[in-house]
């Protein structure tokens, strides 16, 4: 995965939560749907809450990976550098 991979994942995450919880501040204060209808969604709006937690929780444990991958990578071509002097 690269770098831009993660921040695609992130922008979905940011994304999700945005709109969902419009939605959610939208159901509570509207009173024009029933009950029911106002339920089901705030329930699927807790669901995608949760996806876009563990995708962004995903996104920063790869960003994490990439980093330590690049770190390792320069400290490998330090080290050979140095040994062919």
């Amino acid at each position: 995965m690269m770098k831009k991979h993660v921040w695609i994942l992130r922008a979905g995450s940011l994304w999700t939560f945005y709109v969902w919880g419009v939605l959610v501040q939208n159901m509570i204060f509207d009173r024009s749907n029933t009950i029911v209808f106002r339920a089901v969604h705030i329930g699927l709006a807790v669901v995608s809450f949760a996806l876009a937690a563990i995708t962004w929780k995903i996104s920063n444990s790869m960003a994490k990976e990439i980093q330590l991958r690049k770190r390792s990578r320069d400290l490998s071509e330090i080290t050979v550098s140095s040994q062919s002097r």
